[in-house]
């Protein structure tokens, strides 16, 4: 259980209030130099003393229903080709970090950080989408032992 920071807490129960909670999102790729660092905001910020470039996405959050895993759908505005370019080198997964942090205090997280992979990335001249899974750790091979026609022939 995490605890919600002071600040975080009061902005919550206030009527009114002046501070803003931003998802940060950091997107890695073997093929890439380094890694892509958004913010949902007007302005970058820094957080854990990186540099997180403002650029206009949402991310939904999965369904509310107990029915097969957690995706989260990642919807970004294509105002930059620099991201474009960077996803054409892509062929398989993109690992991501997402956090949720308010402005007036970025090196205190929220909310996450959330490991996530990022799978079926689409993008056209608009937008850029794509489903980010929550737990792919379950599609890991439970054990080292594998039921294959050859070790275990009775079984096929």
């Amino acid at each position: 259980m995490r605890l919600l920071s002071p600040v975080f807490l009061e902005a919550m129960h206030a009527q009114e209030s002046g501070e803003v909670l931003v998802p940060i999102i950091e997107l890695r790729h073997p093929s890439w130099e380094a890694p892509l660092r958004l913010v949902r905001d007007s302005r970058p910020l820094v957080h854990a003393g990186q540099t997180f470039i403002a650029y206009p996405f949402d991310i939904a959050l999965p369904d509310d229903d107990d029915e097969g895993r957690a995706v989260l759908r990642w919807t970004a505005e294509n105002v930059s080709r620099d991201l474009v370019s960077h996803l054409r080198v892509v062929t398989d997964k993109i690992e991501a970090t997402i956090a949720w942090v308010l402005t007036s205090q970025p090196d205190t997280v929220e909310a996450g950080p959330f490991d996530v992979e990022i799978t079926g990335v689409t993008y056209d001249a608009r937008t850029i989408t794509g489903e980010m899974t929550v737990e792919p750790v379950l599609e890991e091979a439970f054990s080292r032992l594998r039921m294959t026609p050859r070790t275990t022939p009775a079984v096929f």
